[in-house]
């Protein structure tokens, strides 16, 4: 599972997610399209466990 931080202060969670030359986009677990977010508007996106805690 993993979770992007959005400079808005919104996360979004998600099983997968591609880095492409101007942005992130993320999936769910049946590899469906959630979101695209441009790299200007993401603080992070990384690892987190079942309780929502981020893995360093």
């Amino acid at each position: 599972m993993y979770k992007a931080q959005i400079s808005d202060g919104e996360q979004i969670s998600c099983t997968d997610y591609e880095g492409g030359e101007f942005g992130v986009k993320l999936f769910d677990e049946d590899r469906e399209f959630l979101a695209f977010v441009p790299y200007t508007h993401l603080l992070w996106v990384g690892r987190v466990d079942d309780a929502g805690r981020t893995l360093w």
